[in-house]
């Protein structure tokens, strides 16, 4: 049996890519794109669109990515996804930032998953996590964004949690609506790092078809220290009181205070698209 293959396209001047998958998923390319436009570079890749400002970046790397279905019902649905659209920023200016090149947040990525398909009966089963982000961030969206503090659907699924949730807006696209908030994913407490920052969109087309999620690692100036050591006594006895005090220090942080100036990520955000399958 031949090898699966997901299917990749640079911008001009970039090599093709071809990945060994471990799920084939067959593919009609339509072709991907970045032009220059002044300080504008646009992206088209199968049925998503998108401009984004050079500052942010010099080339781009458009894939579809094969689906992962869950296995078994009892296993973590890690990685478990409906193939979709996968947009990656290259050359961009995450490399000042020195992320860790293995987390999921260490490169600005926009994500396109399809929220059902017709064709496929056992789709809920296959990707559980889809429907809950989807019924989750729709009720949250119609409550225009709810309360500062409740956690907001994230895809692809992980298992952590969000340390905190500040700068929250609700955030138009071309054909739908969202959530753009800054947040910190971890595990258990840590110190709020300029490693792990990450401003993120949620967001779901107006036929609720297509699910958005765009992750941009981001770092912030005057960050403070925290209360003693990660995982002492004192971090711990601290840590709620860190928490609240970083946190209004990051809301009242100027945009431009931020690596990239966040309101350039806002922009992307509003100039995505999603066409029909």
């Amino acid at each position: 049996m031949a090898s699966p293959r997901r299917n990749t396209l640079r911008s001009p001047g970039a090599a093709f890519r071809l990945s060994v998958l471990l799920i084939f998923f067959p593919l009609v390319l339509s072709g991907a794109y970045a032009q220059p436009k002044g300080r504008t570079r646009s992206v088209t890749y199968q049925n998503v669109s998108l401009a984004f400002d050079a500052g942010l970046a010099k080339d781009f790397v458009a894939e579809t990515i094969p689906a992962v279905p869950l296995e078994e019902k009892t296993d973590k649905p890690d990685g478990v996804a409906p193939a979709h659209v996968l947009i990656t920023l290259r050359d961009s200016y995450a490399a000042k930032l020195k992320r860790d090149t293995e987390s999921i947040y260490a490169l600005p990525q926009i994500a396109v998953f399809p929220t059902r398909d017709p064709g496929d009966p056992r789709f809920d089963e296959e990707y559980p996590t889809m429907r809950g982000a989807v019924n989750d961030l729709s009720k949250l969206l119609s409550r225009r964004a709810g309360s500062v503090s409740e956690a907001i659907p994230f895809l692809p699924w992980a298992d952590e949690h969000q340390l905190f949730i500040v700068k929250k807006r609700l955030v138009r696209f071309r054909n739908g609506r969202g959530v753009l908030f800054l947040t910190q994913y971890e595990q258990e407490e840590s110190p709020v790092s300029n490693a792990s920052l990450v401003y993120t969109f949620q967001g779901l087309t107006d036929d609720n078809a297509w699910y958005v999620s765009a992750v941009f690692p981001v770092a912030a100036q005057g960050l403070t220290p925290p209360p003693g050591e990660a995982g002492s006594a004192a971090f711990h006895a601290g840590y709620d009181a860190y928490i609240k005090r970083t946190t209004e220090n990051l809301n009242r942080l100027p945009a431009r205070r931020f690596t990239p100036h966040l309101l350039l990520l806002e922009e992307m955000i509003r100039s995505i698209k999603v066409g029909p399958r």
